[in-house]
């Protein structure tokens, strides 16, 4: 290579590098201008998400009917999880 193409790309590198700064100088703001408003998009989906599948779970007759099982089952379920967790850590 000679000096003339070593000298573009170091331009351009000059310049991606300029872009990238501006860029994330305006990116990271966003979330610091509004906490408020992002803490509540999350509340909401959460909400929204956990009354959702309360509702689908109340669809099923077994779980209607006998709050007992859905009960055994949730427990269960995070017994299996939660030692799955445990066994994937290590």
């Amino acid at each position: 290579m000679d000096k003339e193409q070593l000298d573009i790309l170091k331009k351009v590198e000059d310049l991606t590098a300029k872009l990238n700064q501006s860029f994330k100088e305006k990116g990271e703001s966003v979330f610091s201008r509004y906490p408020l408003t992002f803490a509540l998009l999350v509340v909401l989906g959460a909400t929204m998400f956990s009354q959702g599948m309360k509702e689908l779970l109340l669809e099923v007759p077994v779980f209607k009917n006998q709050p007992l099982t859905m009960l055994i089952m949730g427990i269960v379920i995070l017994v299996i999880t939660g030692t799955l967790y445990k066994k994937l850590k290590k």
